[in-house]
């Protein structure tokens, strides 16, 4: 399999988009502007190894992601649009994905772990 600079960029753009993150906020995200975000996305610059690293910690994802043939990737797809789920269990509905998201994003652990209060004590509540 050939990898080449515009399918890293395509890869780069999947991923941001599922995050619901702008250009410009992955870019304030890795320390580059939205325009080099454009160019990455596009193919038009390739991304250094260091970069592709600290795109990868930032969106969650092992650097391998960015490297998945189009055929992997088009049927992990195609199990996502299925709402395909591992060992039987329910898969998540696309606001529990949203949800989780949204978590993983929130910046430090205090806030993670003060939503999780929330949620707790939220659901307690509705008993």
């Amino acid at each position: 399999m050939v990898v080449d600079g515009k399918m890293i960029g395509q890869r780069i753009k999947q991923r941001r988009e599922q995050f619901h993150i702008s250009q410009e906020g992955l870019g304030e995200l890795i320390g580059v502007t939205y325009q080099q975000i454009q160019k990455y996305e596009k193919g038009i610059n390739k991304v250094s190894a260091e970069k592709l690293a600290v795109i990868a910690k930032s969106l969650k994802v092992p650097i391998s992601f960015f490297f998945e043939s189009s055929k992997e990737f088009l049927v992990a797809e195609e199990r996502e649009d299925k709402n395909y789920s591992v060992q039987g269990e329910k898969a998540l509905s696309p606001q529990e994905q949203e949800m989780l998201i949204c978590f993983r994003l929130l910046p430090g652990k205090d806030a993670r772990s003060n939503l999780l209060g929330f949620l707790r004590a939220m659901c307690k509540k509705g008993k």
